[in-house]
């Protein structure tokens, strides 16, 4: 008897501790998935209005990686929702979606963490006291070089097409998975903890130091009236170190558990102990996303400027719609950048 009770109080520890998956993968999945798409659309009809993107590398990187993570929003954060929330997964009955979803995540998101880095290189070049790296933070080698991550990035996801497949195991239940057993551990060793975490990480922590000592040692030169960033330069660097800084904070606990899940393969686990470790992987899985979500937010908390330029885009746009005119007009003086809203001048 006593056996038996044990047996019905662990079962109804793991029900509960699935309901508890289950409400964290809609809950917060939900809740980053909305904040994402609007965020990353506002950034998107800002950066294409302001057209930055044409002559400052660190505006295009941002542009470009905004798109990116709305894809990755859509594709993986959102059919993971429908998947836990509601029990709808196509990748387990249509082979094609399969296939093509298990590529396009990381294609995805290696572009994404690689135009990041470049985002935090581009600001350390611009904040560098040498002219020789700061005439290196150029358009031309921008977009060259945001061609060859997509290349990259393509490729290097490629093998997902041929490795990746529905399979059925003796007990009926139907996986979408790697069929490759090299692949698998190639993706799990490397993809999951080097890709998505650890280069990431180390190089925009360490290029995030570097333009914090070179914005330190401006902030000497311009005492001594030596040097001074532009307006734009300031705005970018700023906007990109706390960008950097909030993606640090959302991929590391995902590191984390994928490091633990690595070191604990060869232990022997009671189901409880499995139950609770996929409570907090779903839920590290699911607060990776953040790093696609917040970049928008970022910017306004950072940047007076970016709030006003966000503001005066938006304001312009409404009067051109009641007006029957489709898009903004902004006009410069000087370096000031302005929009005509009913007649009036506003500064963006």
């Amino acid at each position: 008897m006593a056996s038996n009770s044990t047996v019905s109080s662990s079962a109804s520890f793991i029900t509960e501790l699935q309901n508890i998956s289950r409400y964290l993968s809609l809950s917060s999945g939900f809740f980053l998935f909305v904040t994402g798409l609007v965020g990353n659309f506002l950034n998107m009809i800002t950066f294409f209005s302001l057209g930055h993107y044409k002559q400052n590398p660190c505006s295009l990187y941002m542009l470009t990686k905004a798109m990116l993570e709305s894809s990755a929003l859509l594709v993986g954060l959102g059919t993971r929702i429908l998947s836990a929330g509601y029990q709808i997964d196509w990748s387990l009955t249509n082979r094609a979606w399969c296939k093509i979803r298990r590529c396009w995540i990381p294609t995805n998101n290696v572009i994404s963490f690689s135009l990041l880095a470049m985002q935090s290189i581009d600001v350390f070049l611009c904040s560098s006291p040498s002219a020789t790296l700061r005439q290196k933070s150029n358009i031309k080698y921008a977009r060259l070089i945001v061609i060859g991550i997509f290349i990259f990035g393509f490729l290097h996801s490629t093998p997902f097409l041929f490795y990746q497949d529905i399979v059925t195991s003796a007990s009926g239940a139907t996986s979408c998975i790697t069929i490759n057993a090299a692949y698998n551990q190639y993706q799990t060793y490397f993809l999951n903890l080097c890709l998505y975490v650890i280069i990431p990480i180390a190089v925009i922590s360490i290029f995030g130091l570097l333009t914090y000592y070179n914005i330190h040692s401006l902030n000497k030169q311009q005492q001594q009236q030596r040097r001074t960033l532009s307006t734009l330069s300031r705005q970018m660097t700023r906007m990109s170190m706390y960008n950097i800084v909030i993606v640090i904070l959302f991929v590391a606990p995902y590191g984390i558990i994928q490091l633990y899940a690595l070191l604990t393969t060869g232990i022997a686990k009671t189901s409880s102990r499995i139950a609770q470790e996929n409570v907090v992987s779903t839920f590290s899985s699911i607060y990776f996303y953040g790093a696609f979500s917040s970049s928008f937010y970022c910017y306004c908390v950072s940047s007076k400027r970016f709030r006003e330029q966000v503001w005066a885009i938006f304001t312009n746009l409404s009067v051109n719609i009641r007006r029957g005119r489709n898009q903004v007009q902004p006009f410069s003086i000087g370096n000031t950048r302005f929009a005509t809203v009913q007649n009036q001048s506003i500064r963006i």
